[in-house]
C-alpha cells in the first residue's frame, strides 16, 4: 500500500484540500513507514509497535498525529470519519508516543503506538494515523501543509473469517465499450484484495474474455463495485460468467444472460 498523502492550500479566503496519489518530489517533504502495518495478536493483549516519520525536505518540520477512522465506498474511494465511530475501530484503544514533534531536515522519528486489544476481539480492527505538518509560507501569501496517512491493522487470527459473495452481475453498453459490472460483498471479518474475469460466451463459445482491475480493496463488511470494460458486442444474445478471486479457499461467481441490440 502505497501512503495517503495531502496538501491543504490555505489562503487568505479559501481553504482547498487536494488529494494526490503521485505528487512531485518538490511537493512531498514527510513520508512513514510501514505504509499499512498489520499486527496479530490476541484478545486481551496490549501491543506496541513503531512507525517511522521522516522528512526529506530540506527544512524542519513540525509535526502532529491523529487517528481517524474511515469507510472505503463500492468505487474505493475513501471517506474519512471521527475516530471511535466505527464498530471495527482502533481508535479508542491506541496511544500515540509522541503525539506531536518537530523533525529536522533530513532525519526520521520513530513514533510508537500502543494499542489494548479488546478481550472480546474477533477478526480484524483498523484505524488510520495522520501525521499533519505545521503551514508553511510559500510564494503569493500561501501555506502549504502536508498530510500522509499510515493504515493499521490489528488481526486476532483465531477467530479471522475471509469470504466473500457476488451479489449482482449487471452489463452496459458505453461508447468505450461492454462494462461488465459486478457487485461484490465481503461477508467475512477481514480485509479482503480482489481479482478475477469475466467471461463472454455466444452460444457455448467464448466471445470475450475481461480480467478485473488488480488490487481492488474490500474492507470488513464493505462492498465493492467491480467494473471490467470489454470489446463491444455485436448485437445479440449473451451469457456473461464473473470469477472473483477474494484470497478465500475458492472462487465465488455470478452469472447473467444479457441481450445487446
Amino acid at each position: 500500500m502505497r501512503p495517503t498523502r495531502f496538501l491543504t492550500i490555505l489562503g487568505a479566503c479559501a481553504a482547498f484540500a487536494l488529494a494526490l496519489t503521485v505528487p512531485s518530489s518538490a511537493d512531498i517533504s514527510v513520508d512513514v513507514s510501514p505504509a499499512k502495518y498489520e499486527l496479530s495478536t490476541q484478545p486481551g493483549k496490549q501491543e506496541t509497535f513503531p512507525i517511522t516519520v521522516r522528512n526529506t525536505s530540506g527544512a524542519a518540520v513540525h509535526i502532529v498525529a491523529s487517528l481517524s477512522d474511515y469507510t472505503v465506498g463500492p468505487t474505493g474511494n475513501y471517506l474519512f470519519t471521527a475516530p471511535g465511530k466505527s464498530p471495527f475501530s482502533l481508535s479508542k484503544t491506541i496511544s500515540i508516543n509522541p503525539r506531536e514533534f518537530d523533525l529536522e531536515a533530513n532525519s526520521f522519528l520513530q513514533v510508537r503506538f500502543s494499542v489494548d486489544v479488546p478481550p472480546t476481539a474477533n477478526g480484524e480492527y483498523s484505524s488510520l494515523v495522520f501525521f499533519t505538518t505545521r503551514p508553511t509560507r510559500h510564494g503569493g501569501g500561501l501555506s502549504i501543509v502536508e498530510r500522509i496517512a499510515s493504515k493499521i491493522y490489528v488481526i486476532i487470527p483465531q477467530s479471522t473469517r475471509i469470504s466473500g459473495e457476488v451479489d449482482d452481475v449487471k452489463a452496459q453498453t458505453l461508447g468505450d465499450g461492454q462494462h461488465y459490472l459486478v457487485d461484490f460483498r465481503n461477508t467475512g471479518n477481514a480485509h479482503v484484495y480482489l481479482s478475477g474475469r469475466v467471461e463472454i460466451k455466444q452460444g457455448g463459445t467464448v466471445v470475450d474474455r475481461v480480467s478485473f482491475p488488480p488490487g481492488m480493496l474490500v474492507e470488513r463488511s464493505g462492498k465493492r463495485l467491480i467494473d471490467a470494460v470489454g470489446k463491444k458486442l455485436a448485437p445479440g444474445s449473451y451469457s456473461v460468467v464473473a470469477m472473483v478471486d477474494y484470497g478465500g479457499p475458492n472462487l465465488v461467481a455470478g452469472q447473467a444472460n444479457i441481450t445487446v441490440r
